[in-house]
């Protein structure tokens, strides 16, 4: 019996005179033979969706099976989602790397026919020259990283990305693809919003997007929920987030991901104890990077501030200012976490902040002052290149 379904699908498959295209021949023999499949882009941007039952949703099973693309190669692997077999594995199209997901309906087919079945499912693309449609939500994303924004715009509606959808952008590295893809599944059930991307070694870009079929806009705080997914990403301590959060539709997010590639080489000189660089930082990077560039009275303005540490001789000054840094740039003005990072007792903390005052002649926590203090000490960063 399964030895004729296998013969029934090659049969289907390959019949050049009854279907006019691949995607036509996989979508009857789906029908007929009882299961479903999806191709999705190595990105897992779905391509080609036959689905003949509605026992789980193909969202849910991309999102389970996100997880497995790290383990899953030429053997297709088994997991079994809300009672339904599915099936992963890797293909190789025109060289390039895309994922197929079997579901077995009615438990009809082994371990062995499934990899039989996905053998001749990728035999057949090859027979019928089979060209994945461009993925465009990969296209999209990647138009937005270059600032080719009009390309975006022509290209939103194939995404199925709304301006008025897009709540943030994203730029991570040195993460565990299985760990983040585990963050994007939860965040996208637990809350509001859904997350596209794109994926190369071990960098990611990608678009936060609002899903208003989950629950009413008015009944959530959006924000919050783009800076849980990055709380729960970080757990990761190697990661590092850079985000933009809150953004005014596509131009925002071209604006944000230029903020990002301008700013993200020379955030993490500046703030070493942080893993995550919301636009905050990267906006204070980037004026830094424009004074830095400018120079000239500009840059001397803002290096004059430290100019009076000068006369307290080398080794003092190096003491004071690191203590400065560290309380302005990493502590967030709080001397008992300025104490830990610099591993000395608070009392010490608090005489050194007592002598910078004096030696500023300003109150350094006054609204007036920290401004300028925070840039100058930054730029001081920026030309150290590392803590």
């Amino acid at each position: 019996m399964r030895t004729k379904v296998i013969n029934n699908t090659i049969t289907r498959l390959l019949n050049f005179e009854k279907y006019s295209n691949f995607k036509q021949a996989l979508e009857d023999t789906a029908i007929v033979n009882d299961f479903q499949v999806v191709l999705l882009s190595e990105d897992f941007n779905p391509l080609i969706i036959v689905e003949t039952r509605h026992q789980i949703t193909i969202d849910e099973a991309i999102r389970v099976g996100r997880d497995l693309a790290s383990g899953v190669g030429d053997s297709y692997r088994f997991v079994e989602i809300g009672g339904t077999k599915t099936y992963w594995g890797a293909v190789n199209i025109n060289s390039e790397k895309f994922y197929l997901l079997l579901v077995d309906n009615e438990d009809k087919y082994t371990n062995e026919e499934i990899n039989m079945l996905a053998d001749i499912i990728e035999l057949s693309m090859g027979m019928w020259k089979y060209t994945p449609e461009r993925d465009a939500r990969a296209e999209f994303i990647r138009a937005l990283i270059r600032g080719n924004k009009s390309l975006a715009y022509s290209l939103r509606e194939e995404a199925g990305v709304s301006s008025e959808n897009i709540l943030g952008v994203f730029y991570i590295k040195d993460f565990d693809q299985q760990k983040v893809e585990e963050a994007y599944r939860e965040a996208e059930e637990s809350s509001n919003i859904r997350v596209i991307k794109v994926v190369e070694d071990e960098e990611s870009y990608g678009i936060i997007l609002r899903q208003l079929s989950k629950k009413d806009k008015g009944e959530v705080n959006e924000i919050e929920e783009c800076i849980a997914l990055f709380d729960h990403i970080k757990e990761d301590k190697k990661v590092r987030i850079f985000h933009v959060t809150g953004l005014d539709g596509i131009e925002g997010a071209g604006d944000g991901l230029r903020l990002i590639n301008e700013a993200s080489a020379f955030v993490e000189n500046i703030f070493p104890y942080k893993r995550v660089f919301s636009k905050y930082e990267l906006v204070l990077v980037s004026n830094c990077i424009y004074i830095q560039i400018s120079g000239g009275q500009l840059k001397k303005n803002y290096m004059d501030l430290l100019e009076p540490f000068r006369k307290e001789g080398s080794n003092k000054a190096k003491q004071l200012l690191e203590t400065l840094e560290t309380f302005v740039l990493d502590a967030g003005m709080n001397s008992a976490k300025t104490s830990d990072f610099l591993e000395v007792h608070t009392n010490t903390v608090q005489y050194r902040l007592k002598k910078i005052n004096e030696i500023l002649g300003a109150e350094i926590t006054g609204n007036r002052v920290i401004p300028g203090l925070t840039v100058a000490l930054a730029l001081r960063r920026m030309e150290n290149g590392t803590k």
